[in-house]
């Protein structure tokens, strides 16, 4: 065999286990990256106008909660539901548990 051919396929066998590295590393990082989970918007809006308006109100109309929030425990925000009088009033949520369950009081 010729030192250029000896070369070649020493590159070729680097190369690939260079290859499996980086693959092993992205792999790696796929895994560890865990999904972030948010909250249904509307989903939020319709409990949140249930809640405040005391019975299973399927409506969200004059309900208006931030578009993705972490459905992570702890996490808190406001909403705001428009008044029959025309104002404004403000409802505070809560994010309970990692499921998603809400807690929800007037501001």
């Amino acid at each position: 065999m010729t030192d250029q051919g000896k070369f070649t396929r020493a590159l070729i066998g680097f190369s690939a286990v260079v290859i499996a590295a980086c693959a092993v590393v992205v792999t790696v990082v796929v895994v560890g990256t865990h999904p972030q989970r948010l909250l249904d918007q509307e989903a939020v809006e319709r409990q949140v106008a249930a809640t405040v308006q005391g019975k299973r109100n399927m409506s969200r109309d004059g309900v208006f909660c931030p578009a993705a929030m972490d459905a992570k425990k702890g996490n808190t925000f406001e909403c705001s539901v428009e008044e029959a009088n025309g104002g404004t009033a403000f409802v505070k949520v809560t994010v309970v548990d990692d499921q998603g369950k809400l807690s929800i009081s007037q501001a």
